[in-house]
């Protein structure tokens, strides 16, 4: 096994393992040299480089096309109501952008991706590193992860501060979402980072650090992040929560604007916010995942409340 990792193609190559204590697992060369020391029989099944050419090239290609259109990430934070591209970050397509972004030359880019992709499956990343040096390269790991803090708002109950105001939104699908961060426990001493926070040593996910869920997040209020990272770092979010965070955001901005808070926006027109209800009102997390939506009457409720409050904003606006 040392051999293997000092010579293979690159030092931070994952490979497909199984055994019958673990069964099939994504573990790194230096993972699995520990395992045998300790007396670990398994077989490697495949290694990056051996995932089939038919199935990367369309994807890198893919990836690269959108990377050179895309003029830089866009915010998670932006405003829902008018980015088509809000939370585009936050996502596995901007992950694999991400991977590719400053990566020189299209052998390197097939390289992280090839990772990217045998990455993705892995139940715990804590589990591909072993120090927070680590040995997947960083490009690699700013594709599993989001390069900042969940934007929660519209998720936490309504309340009388404007500063934290809610919808009070179902989580849904977004409730499992992983959470990494370097100390989640107030009590100890340091606050919590980002794995790829400048505050802490090396950038990188590492064996020590926390795992939460988003549940956890709306669960509690005693955390004691940085200020300057947000604290932590979600895993990228699929195709369905990435549709569902984008129509809860843009719910909570029709709220908004009916609150009148956001003084800096168009006047509200109450037939464009009627028809944006009509399109949200059905709305449900769907897709090729299997999905247990079980927060439909909340949302709806939510939107029943913004058509009424729409049509008295209508009667008092018209002459």
């Amino acid at each position: 096994m040392r051999a293997l990792r000092n010579h293979s193609y690159a030092a931070d190559q994952l490979s497909i393992v199984f055994s019958t204590s673990g069964g099939a697992e994504v573990l790194s060369l230096q993972a699995i040299e520990k395992r045998v020391e300790q007396g670990w029989l398994g077989v490697i099944v495949a290694d990056a480089s051996d995932l089939p050419e038919s199935l990367l090239s369309p994807w890198i290609k893919e990836v690269a096309l959108t990377s050179e259109a895309d003029e830089g990430p866009h915010s998670g934070h932006a405003s829902a109501g008018q980015d088509d591209s809000f939370g585009a970050d936050l996502g596995l397509a901007g992950g694999a952008q991400a991977a590719v972004r400053w990566a020189h030359g299209e052998r390197a880019k097939e390289h992280d991706l090839r990772l990217l992709a045998m990455a993705r499956g892995v139940p715990d990343l804590r589990s591909l590193d072993t120090g927070r040096s680590g040995v997947l390269p960083v490009a690699v790991r700013e594709g599993l992860l989001t390069p900042g803090p969940l934007d929660l708002t519209p998720f936490r109950a309504p309340s009388t501060d404007r500063r934290r105001r809610g919808s009070g939104l179902p989580l849904g699908v977004l409730g499992p979402v992983q959470i990494y961060a370097t100390n989640a426990d107030p009590a100890f001493e340091g606050k919590g980072h980002s794995p790829f926070c400048r505050h802490t040593r090396d950038r990188g996910l590492a064996q020590s650090d926390d795992l939460l869920s988003v549940s956890d997040l709306l669960a509690r209020d005693d955390w004691d992040w940085c200020g300057k990272c947000g604290g932590y770092s979600a895993r990228r979010l699929t195709d369905t929560q990435l549709s569902y965070y984008r129509a809860a955001h843009r719910l909570h901005d029709i709220a908004g604007q009916l609150d009148g808070e956001r003084t800096y926006r168009a006047p509200v027109e109450p037939e464009a916010l009627r028809k944006r209800l009509e399109e949200l009102a059905d709305r449900e997390p769907g897709g090729h995942e299997n999905v247990n939506w079980d927060g439909r009457w909340r949302w709806r409720e939510v939107v029943d409340g913004l058509r009424s409050r729409a049509e008295r904003h209508r009667l008092h606006i018209a002459p």
